[in-house]
Formats: C-alpha cells, sequence, structure tokens
C-alpha cells in the first residue's frame, strides 16, 4: 500500500457517507484525530459529499475544517455559511417540465432550492421518515402548497426499484438527459434506511461532478489534480477517483470505485479512513 507523503500529495478529498462516516453516521473520535494530524501536517482537507449544505455542515464544523464545502456532488462549492459560493450550478430552469414527469412516476420527490427541501405531503409510509431525515425538509399540502419551479440544485426522487428509475429517465428528452446527470442508489446505503427497499435517484444539472473539486483546488489553492488524494465509496465518488492523483476505495465501496482505485482500505464500519490514515498518511 502505497505511503501517503506531504513531499507528493498537497490535499486530501474525502466523501461523507460510507466514507468517513461510521455505521451511524457520525465522525468517530479517531478519524477526527486524524483529520487533525493531517492538517496539521500541512495537508489541505476537503470534504466532497453528494449531501446538501445543511446536511454537511456540522460534519464540517466538527472537523474544524476551514476549507470550503464541496457538496451537492460538485453542484455547490463555497464556504459553510452558504455565502457567495464559488460555483453554483442548478437544473436549468427550461428543464424542470420534463424532470416533472419523471417526478409523477416516483413514489414521492424532494426539490432542493437554497436551504431548505420541499415536498408535497403523500401518504407512503416511507415519507415522514425520508422528511425527518433530511435537513430543512418543508412540507406543502397541496392544492394551496405549491413547490418551487426555479433554481433548483437537485431534484430527488424516491422509486421502488431500479427498473422503475430507468422507465422515468427515458420519459426525459433526449436533449434534457444530455444536459441532466443522475445518481442512483439503494437507500439501504444508509444507517437509518438499512431496513428499507427505496432507491434514490437524484437529478441534477450534468457537470465535471465531484472532480470540480480538483478544479477548485487547482483554481483556488493552487494544488494540481496529481497531488490529491481522494476517498470515497460510491458511483457519485467516481469522476473524483478517476481523475486524482491517488484515488482510494473503502472496503465496502460498490465493484466499480473498487476497480478505479489506486488503493483499497478498510470498511468504513471499521474506521477504515482512520486505520488507514494512522499507518500510511505521514
Amino acid at each position: 500500500m502505497p505511503t501517503v507523503r506531504r513531499e507528493l500529495y498537497d490535499a486530501l478529498v474525502f466523501d461523507l457517507d460510507g466514507t468517513l462516516l461510521d455505521a451511524h453516521g457520525r465522525v468517530t473520535p479517531r478519524t477526527r484525530e486524524e483529520i487533525v494530524r493531517a492538517r496539521d501536517r500541512g495537508y489541505t482537507v476537503v470534504i466532497a459529499t453528494g449531501r446538501s449544505l445543511a446536511g454537511t455542515r456540522e460534519v464540517h464544523a466538527e472537523l474544524g475544517l476551514d476549507t470550503d464545502v464541496v457538496c451537492y456532488n460538485g453542484a455547490w462549492i463555497g464556504r459553510r455559511d452558504g455565502t457567495s459560493p464559488w460555483h453554483y450550478a442548478p437544473i436549468p430552469d427550461d428543464l424542470l417540465r420534463e424532470v416533472t414527469g419523471a417526478e409523477a412516476r416516483a413514489e414521492f420527490h424532494f426539490r432542493h432550492q437554497g436551504e431548505a427541501k420541499y415536498t408535497t405531503r403523500t401518504g407512503h409510509p416511507h415519507h415522514p421518515r425520508v422528511t425527518r431525515w433530511y435537513t430543512n425538509a418543508v412540507v406543502v399540502d397541496p392544492p394551496t402548497g405549491v413547490l418551487p419551479d426555479r433554481d433548483l440544485l437537485r431534484v430527488s426522487l424516491f422509486f421502488q426499484g431500479p427498473q422503475v428509475v430507468d422507465a422515468a429517465w427515458d420519459t426525459l428528452s433526449g436533449e434534457a438527459r444530455e444536459r441532466l446527470d443522475k445518481n442512483v442508489f439503494p437507500m439501504s446505503i444508509f444507517p437509518e434506511f438499512a431496513d428499507v427497499d427505496l432507491v434514490l435517484c437524484e437529478v441534477q444539472r450534468r457537470g465535471l461532478g465531484k472532480a470540480e473539486t480538483l478544479r477548485f483546488l487547482l483554481e483556488r489553492h493552487g494544488i494540481p489534480p496529481e497531488r490529491v488524494v481522494a476517498v470515497g465509496d460510491q458511483a457519485n465518488d467516481l469522476p473524483l477517483l478517476r481523475e486524482a492523483g491517488l484515488a482510494v476505495a473503502m472496503g465496502n465501496a460498490i465493484p466499480e470505485a473498487m476497480e478505479v482505485a489506486d488503493v483499497v482500505i478498510g470498511d468504513h464500519r471499521a474506521e477504515g479512513v482512520a486505520n488507514w490514515m494512522a499507518l500510511e498518511v505521514e
């Protein structure tokens, strides 16, 4: 396993869920200690997550980071307080009508605008549970309640299975599918939903994905991609892992992440990041 040394690398980029966080979705004391140690040794440490800014803020503060936050899979990069983002890429307003067709096929959905996630109240048994899970969820009641219809960073669609996701995605025009991107994963990867068979499809504007982190590090910090270590586990981490100088996959990562990784480390449920950093990050 290659040792990470300061003469070779300048930045460490971490995904959160399934990577830096444990089986309970928390930062363990050992993990925090290793992050602090890396910062003390001069590494620039960045969080790159699919979470919203509101859902990332607490972990970012707990780790004591002063770097900008990369959230919404790279569609939003900026300060933790949410002001003046360095990069902001919402869904083009003219495509929302097409996304509405996919929403109609979902069990329920959320529209992300600013710090809030807006949803229409439904009778689905898991809808209240997901609403409580999200940070800053706003429930509206039809017919008077209206969901925002512009300046959306993401639309989150919840389906009963992957085949339904594909059918919903196919309702979009070819142009829309070229200008939008989707990330699909089972809700069971999150500790709070280990017993749930729902599939989450996150629709956003197409871009570099989490690889926007590398552009940010180069332009803001002068750190080229080859001097970046990236750690992740899911499909949304692949753009970043493919372009980073050293790609690190978790032991619990999907096969595609392991295939592109230079290194595979331990499981996030067993403090895989902390154990690896203690032995290999100098």
